[in-house]
């Protein structure tokens, strides 16, 4: 509860009238250390030595009891009103003018030297620190607690600097008074400030004020024996003095002992936070009472007394306890209570450390070098000193290691585990993974209860991982000035007072912000919580953050750089593959060439002209060997030609190149071929001139067919005249029969080949195989005869097609003649029919020179012949394919040069029954009328 304004200032008043009485016994105190070793009066003013101190200065300079000193200097003693100041002023030699018996004469007064109370002026020291402390403590805490320590510190300062020195007179006894009220209630007083603090453990008022009965009592006695001069008689003075001193003892240890018992009760029954201060409390009396139970009481129960220097170094860790105390209520760096406890503990050790270790070396430098070598034993006492100076370092870390082991107990491990994370976090390229990796590393060292990440995105920064409490997007502004070193707490008060973005991530439960620099860029904010329990983090846990806050930013960076390298290789690996794509989806082949001649790429349509070849089955060949117009066009230095090549399936391509500079400052570097197989549209041009010669051709035939048919006409008519007019058994009668037969044969042929030019239909018939090849051999055997040809037809059966008699003997009679043509002297000619499934197929075989290989592909092409200049025209074998086809049948050649050339006639074979239309009789009597149109091959 808050102090009225009235208790605050009887606590001023008070505190007012101490410090008054403190100066005050201050000093009647210093003036004790300006002792002269004699006794005076006065008489009339003048000085007059009253007793000499035996042994003294004093006595040693001349001075003895009854001596009237008339001038101190020069100065009469009777206007001088300070003697001790005037004799300290003027120097250590002080001239005076004696009288002695009505003699006078000069001596010189050595002024003794200043017996200083060096450990009432430590003492004194720690008295004002302990109230400049309850003071601060006061007036920052402003509830009981507080209360209770200010006045615990202000007895504490009186019995500090309150002591009784010079005159015994009423201010001498005042003083003593003061001074033992304050040592019998400080005891009480401390119990009380425990039993609150830092919760309440009783709660039974009377209980707390019956406690300070028993000092109520002694102060009494006390004050009986001091003031009112022992009426109370309890016992001689002297013997209450001594009762008195020894029941406050008694009365310390018991009030004392009670105290630190009401404390480790409240820390075994205390929350988190009051453990912390209790365990300030317990550094602050261990720092200020071990030294002083080690170096005071323990040597004076050993001794029954201590060196006046251990005594007063004794003293000064007493002021220790007032801090930790101060920090402990006031609940400053209340979570370093280890990191302090680590610190001290490491600092002593490594002190202790090397105190031992260097007055070890010096021991054994003094007794193993002799004193004539002082010079040598300084030098290597500096050299070890230097020596154990660099060890102390390394010691001092290894220490806090062990001493951190046993602070942080389980968390060790992962507490040093953080420091190696921080070294792998710059090979991190995923924000997503390091975040992961870094909760749950920090969840494992410190026992954090949440954590998350702002990330600067532009001017802004845009929370990682989504809260409802948290606004997703923040700017730098709302947090203020970011501190240079360490985390912004969101408690601070001096956060920006219209920002409400601190406050809420309060209310989700977050405490600090550690920016994350990286070369003095802010790259984000590093979200934390409190501890479990809601314990806040130590300066260590701080620390540890903080090692991580750099590599984090460093890895965000890195994370963002990669985000953006890896996003601007996906655009550049999409181009590619988009211009790879282009290039080859291209139907032209396209490769880009080397200097030196080596394919470095090719699109598949390349590889496809050069005969469906792979880059690895070419490896490393140049590319003249795969593609020898390349040559070509090195040497004509021409940028675009158009050739021809036969690839590596011996197929003859026509192709169209064109070179370009890939890179247009090297004219001379690699190059780049666009290569267009025009193969196909050379075909198709060539088709259309062949067409264009057959159409010309064509309207000619036409003009001769009409003729001719005049003529034929004729001829026949006189044929038959002739006929009529000649016997039988004429031997004329035979020849006008022929030329009867041939007169109508050519004029059958002649509106034949209309029919072919105006492409009419030809009429279908049943047609009979052997009778087909009968007729059309014996129609044709005196071609034969010249050259001795023998034609060999192997027996078959009666087989039927559907076709035109006509049209199909024509078919055999083309094929005959080339044969005819192909077979030297004396050769053969076999023709075989047999049926096949639906089909059937007539082979005519011949052991003529065959046909050459690039012929092969083309034999049945108009225009296209062997026997160029020697009456061929190249469309025998034309119409034959065109025949066939047209009678649904296919006509294929199979030939090895130098043996010969086969020719397979494939027809379907009629369905159902049908009677001939066309008998052997019939046929024979057309056999001589075949000759005419046989001579179109």
């Amino acid at each position: 509860m808050r102090r009225s304004f009235l208790a605050n200032l009887v606590i001023l008043a008070v505190t007012v009238a101490i410090v008054a009485g403190a100066f005050a016994s201050f000093q009647r105190k210093r003036s004790s250390f300006e002792r002269i070793d004699f006794t005076f009066t006065r008489d009339s003013g003048v000085v007059v030595v009253k007793t000499v101190d035996p042994g003294s200065s004093a006595e040693t300079s001349g001075l003895r009891p009854g001596d009237q000193i008339w001038l101190i200097g020069d100065t009469p003693s009777s206007e001088v009103e300070g003697l001790q100041k005037t004799l300290r002023r003027i120097g250590q030699k002080v001239p005076m003018v004696i009288n002695r018996g009505g003699k006078t004469f000069k001596l010189d007064y050595l002024v003794p030297e200043l017996k200083i109370d060096y450990a009432y002026l430590i003492l004194s020291f720690i008295g004002f620190l302990y109230l400049a402390i309850g003071i601060f403590t006061l007036f920052r805490g402003g509830r009981t607690e507080s209360t209770l320590f200010f006045f615990v510190t202000l007895l504490s300062f009186i019995v500090y600097v309150y002591t009784p020195a010079g005159d015994i007179d009423p201010t001498y006894k005042l003083l003593q008074l003061v001074e033992e009220f304050a040592t019998i209630l400080l005891p009480p007083l401390t119990l009380n400030f425990f039993l609150v603090f830092p919760r309440p453990i009783v709660r039974y008022q009377r209980l707390i004020a019956a406690m300070y009965i028993p000092p109520a009592l002694l102060a009494a006695w006390d004050l009986d024996l001091l003031v009112l001069g022992n009426r109370l008689a309890i016992a001689a003075p002297y013997r209450s003095l001594l009762l008195i001193q020894h029941w406050e003892l008694v009365h310390f240890v018991i009030y004392f002992t009670l105290a630190v018992v009401a404390l480790a009760y409240t820390y075994r029954t205390a929350a988190a936070v009051g453990k912390k201060q209790i365990k300030w409390i317990y550094l602050g009396m261990a720092l200020g009472f071990v030294p002083f139970m080690l170096m005071y009481l323990v040597p004076y129960l050993v001794s029954g007394s201590v060196r006046p220097i251990y005594a007063t170094i004794s003293i000064l860790p007493l002021a220790l306890i007032p801090l930790a105390f101060a920090v402990s209520i006031l609940k400053y760096k209340l979570w370093d209570v280890e990191v302090v406890i680590k610190e001290i503990l490491a600092y002593s050790v490594t002190f202790i450390f090397g105190m031992i270790a260097f007055s070890t070396i010096n021991l054994i430098l003094t007794h193993v070098i002799e004193e004539r070598s002082a010079l040598e034993r300084s030098f290597l006492a500096f050299t070890s000193g230097l020596l154990i100076a660099g060890v102390l370092i390394p010691v001092k870390g290894r220490i806090e290691s062990v001493i951190e082991m046993f602070v942080y107990r389980d968390s060790y491990k992962h507490r040093r585990a953080i420091a190696e994370f921080a070294q792998e976090l710059a090979t991190f390229h995923d924000v997503h993974e390091l975040i992961s990796m870094m909760r749950e590393r920090l969840r494992d060292a410190l026992g954090l209860q949440r954590m998350n990440l702002f990330t600067r995105e532009g001017a802004s920064l845009v929370i990682y991982d989504a809260e409802p409490e948290i606004p997703r997007r923040a700017t730098i502004v709302e947090f203020g000035a970011m501190p240079a070193e360490g985390p912004l707490v969101l408690t601070d008060p001096r956060l920006p007072e219209g920002s409400e973005l601190p406050w809420q991530l309060l209310r989700a439960g977050y405490r600090y912000l550690f920016p994350l620099r990286n070369r003095g860029e802010l790259q984000g904010l590093l979200l934390l919580g409190t501890k479990r329990n809601e314990e806040p983090l130590s300066r260590d846990d701080l620390h540890l953050v903080e090692s991580l806050c750099a590599p984090v930013a460093l890895a965000i960076e890195n994370s963002r750089l990669y985000g953006r390298l890896r996003r601007q290789l996906e655009e550049i690996r999409a181009l590619k593959e988009y211009n790879e794509n282009i290039i080859e989806s291209s139907s032209s082949a396209i490769a880009v060439v080397a200097f030196d001649g080596t394919v470095l790429t090719a699109n598949h349509a390349f590889w496809e002209l050069l005969g469906g070849v792979g880059p690895s089955e070419v490896l490393d060949e140049p590319i003249a060997t795969l593609f020898p117009p390349y040559d070509e066009m090195r040497r004509t230095k021409a940028r675009s030609i158009t050739t021809n090549f036969v690839n590596r399936n011996g197929e003859e391509k026509e192709v169209t190149i064109t070179a370009s500079p890939l890179n247009a400052d090297e004219p001379d570097g690699a190059r780049v071929l666009v290569i267009g197989d025009i193969t196909e549209r050379v075909r198709l041009e060539r088709e259309l001139q062949d067409k264009e010669r057959l159409a010309s051709l064509g309207l000619l035939a036409a003009g001769v067919a009409h003729e001719v048919n005049t003529p034929l006409t004729g001829i026949s008519s006189y044929a038959q005249l002739l006929l009529a007019d000649t016997d039988e058994n004429d031997p004329r009668y035979r020849l006008l029969k022929k030329m009867e037969a041939q007169s109508f044969r050519a004029s059958h042929l002649v509106n034949n080949l209309l029919d072919l030019i105006a492409n009419r239909p030809r009429s279908r018939e049943i047609v009979n195989i052997p009778v087909l090849i009968d007729a059309t051999i014996n129609l044709h055997e005196d071609l034969f005869k010249p050259k001795n040809i023998q034609v060999h037809v192997a027996p078959m059966a009666d087989a039927e097609v559907q076709g035109n008699f006509h049209d199909l003997q024509q078919v055999l009679t083309n094929i005959l003649l080339n044969a005819r043509d192909a077979v030297a002297n004396n050769g053969n000619i076999w023709i075989t029919a047999e049926e096949n499934g639906p089909n059937l197929v007539i082979k005519i075989k011949d052991d003529g020179r065959g046909i050459a290989p690039d012929m092969i592909g083309r034999i049945f092409e108009p225009l296209v012949t062997t026997k160029r200049g020697q009456g061929g025209t190249g469309l025998g074998l034309a119409i034959t394919r065109r025949i066939l086809h047209a009678s649904d049948g296919e006509v294929t050649v199979e030939s090895t040069p130098g043996n010969g050339a086969e020719f397979t006639i494939t027809l379907p074979k009629k369905s159902g029954s049908v009677d001939h239309s066309i008998g052997r009789s019939e046929s024979e009597d057309e056999v001589v009328d075949q000759h005419t149109d046989l001579q179109i091959h």
